[in-house]
């Protein structure tokens, strides 16, 4: 099926005005043709890079395949300014109120799953090693004394620090903000003043908040009750990842852990960073853990260290995955969504993390208190996202494991525990998206949907109205 340009924003905003066509106010143009009514998606034949987009006070990243405009004529306001490596204006998106027509100047459908699958990572920066390299390492990584592997990781984040990243750290809301500037454009070309749609969370929440543990050893694994009490005494709930070979599990915790309300996932076959590295040893990876998360009753997956592939993810049978992070310039493997909303990849629902990991604050860039946590947790809660917190029970340095981090992640969980955020498991909030994405109409919605309103004010600006509590 051919999509059209505005499919991939519709999918995630769900406008329900019954009788409104939105997909039919777009077309591609090429930059030669009259422009006509509706929004006019130019076609460039240059290859997609990365650019700036400069909107009023924002400004974020995309990667597209871009097509230039040099001059913007005195009848079109300028909605977005599109700026190139060098800084410089490159293209516009623009709004010509008297024949009420727009200019995209790139494909949004590309620019989102540019976003949501990484591609603009280079093959060469997928993972900091070549595979060769990262095989050999993981193969004397055991060997390896932690003062050495914690030097290593260290002199990498260094080195990060010190060059030009595609995505800020520790927030980038790029692909969000994009698909808000996407929306706008929707209601100018419309010449809807406000349209409704459906709210992101249910029983009017405001935001949303889950917890995730991966447990990588089995110390960790020994301080998950301790973990899970700790959570209780606030009345919330997480889930526990496990590695499907690197530890012996007892039954009478997977026993608890379902009795107490928490949530089993799988962390992988083995916690060593190969399963991406070769097509074949993905599939007999795959095969075995697809059969221990039946087992477990798991359908949630996050890839040891990280390593993904966003390509292949969705041949584990698998409801959720939550290997990806909105940003996350310091991971074996960089790069980053830019989005704190889930997305699917294919049939597979995205759960991206949106907090830095416990081990990057406290041991690679040396933080001493919560306050990187905290903060980005009201910035999510402002921006009505979703907070998906990533952090490890072992005794590891930097980890939660060790008192004066238990502490810190105390901290964040009082933030969430005060707040109106809805903190399901990973798997129920997986589930509301689910049934949210299948809504076609105002009358199936699903219980606990409601809906907020979006709307242009004179000055040709976006406001998200959430649904009052």
């Amino acid at each position: 099926m051919t999509l059209g340009p505005l499919d991939q924003a519709l999918s995630f905003w769900k406008p329900l005005i019954d009788g409104w066509d939105p997909q039919a106010l777009s077309c591609y143009r090429a930059p030669d043709q009259p422009l006509v009514p509706g929004i006019n998606v130019l076609r460039s034949a240059s290859a997609a890079s990365a650019y700036r987009v400069r909107e009023g006070d924002s400004e974020y990243s995309i990667f597209a395949a871009v097509h230039p405009l040099a001059d913007v004529p005195e009848s079109a306001v300028i909605l977005a300014e599109i700026r190139d490596s060098a800084g410089l204006p490159y293209s516009y998106v623009l709004w010509y109120p008297a024949e009420r027509c727009a200019v995209m100047p790139f494909d949004p459908n590309e620019a989102i799953t540019a976003l949501r699958f990484e591609r603009y990572v280079p093959a060469s920066r997928r993972t900091v090693l070549p595979t060769p390299l990262l095989s050999a390492y993981y193969s004397v990584k055991p060997l390896l004394p932690k003062a050495v592997k914690f030097k290593l990781r260290q002199a990498m984040a260094r080195r990060t620090l010190t060059s030009e990243q595609f995505l800020e750290w520790p927030s980038d809301r790029s692909l969000d903000l994009l698909l808000r500037l996407i929306l706008q454009v929707m209601l100018l070309a419309a010449g809807r003043e406000s349209i409704q749609f459906l709210w992101f969370w249910p029983h009017r929440h405001p935001w949303a908040a889950i917890l995730t543990h991966d447990v990588e050893t089995a110390e960790g694994l020994r301080n998950v009750p301790h973990v899970m009490e700790l959570e209780c005494r606030r009345g919330l709930r997480s889930s526990f990842n496990l590695v499907v070979h690197d530890y012996e599990k007892q039954g009478s915790l997977l026993d608890r852990l379902r009795d107490e309300g928490f949530e089993i996932g799988v962390h992988g076959y083995k916690h060593d960073g190969l399963m991406f590295t070769s097509w074949p040893r993905f599939v007999d990876r795959a095969v075995a853990i697809n059969e221990c998360a039946r087992q477990w009753g798991a359908v949630g997956f996050r890839s040891p260290a990280t390593y993904r592939n966003p390509e292949w993810m969705h041949l584990l049978a698998f409801e959720y995955d939550s290997s990806l992070t909105d940003t996350a310039p310091f991971e074996p493997q960089p790069g980053g969504c830019g989005s704190q909303f889930p997305f699917f990849l294919g049939d597979l629902l995205e759960l991206p993390m949106t907090l830095p990991q416990d081990h990057t604050l406290f041991s690679l860039l040396g933080h001493t208190d919560s306050g990187v946590w905290l903060t980005k947790l009201a910035e999510i809660r402002d921006a009505n996202g979703m907070a998906c917190m990533l952090t490890h029970p072992d005794p590891g340095h930097g980890y939660i494991g060790r008192e004066e981090n238990e502490q810190r992640y105390d901290e964040a969980l009082a933030l969430i525990e005060a707040s109106e955020a809805w903190t399901p498991l990973p798997r129920d909030l997986a589930r509301w998206w689910m049934a949210r994405a299948s809504v076609e109409s105002v009358r199936d919605r699903p219980d606990g949907a409601s809906l907020a309103v979006a709307s242009i004010d004179p000055a040709h600006r976006l406001t998200i109205t959430p649904p009052e509590a």
